[in-house]
């Protein structure tokens, strides 16, 4: 079922102003129907949710390990779910988790080759299939779409809200 914002009834007429409210409305909803969306494509037999599949390709965009708190930033867990989060994909075999080089009270997480074979073999799939939802998008809605995306992450920080950028996980 497509929803669209009603159009003027007759020549000449304006359209009412959309709201702050109907907008956060809209995305809020969005975001939940993207969840669920993802999660039902999601691959390897239910195994694999959305936060676990964030964190791998997450991990993947790294060059080094990286600290529990950088990983969970972008997922909005706290470190007790993250904590949670990272011993079920070590069980797996998945990541392993490393001492800091500087640090050794501080671990960090690295992708295991069992966890690299995951995302390639798996998730990459998978992630396209999400990314296929813009095929529909000319290249100008696209970037559009992208930098109003980024002014309303901009909006944010000036709110002291820590909002990767786009491509950062």
């Amino acid at each position: 079922m497509s929803t669209s914002i009603p159009e003027p009834d007759t020549p000449g007429e304006t359209r009412a102003p959309v709201t702050g409210q109907q907008l956060l409305a809209a995305f809020t909803n969005l975001g939940k129907s993207l969840r669920r969306w993802m999660q039902a494509n999601m691959p390897t037999g239910g195994r694999m949710t959305v936060p676990r599949a964030t964190l791998l390709m997450g991990l993947t965009l790294k060059s080094e390990p990286a600290g529990m708190g950088e990983l969970g930033e972008p997922l909005g867990m706290s470190p007790r779910n993250m904590t949670v989060l990272v011993d079920g994909l070590e069980k797996e075999g998945l990541v392993r988790r490393v001492s800091h080089p500087h640090d050794r009270r501080v671990k960090l997480v690295e992708l295991t080759p069992a966890g690299r074979r995951v995302v390639e073999q798996e998730l990459g799939p998978s992630h396209a299939a999400a990314a296929a939802l813009f095929d529909d998008f000319t290249p100008e809605e696209r970037a559009e779409l992208l930098r109003l995306l980024v002014k309303v992450g901009d909006s944010l920080r000036t709110r002291g809200i820590d909002v990767p950028s786009p491509g950062q996980g």
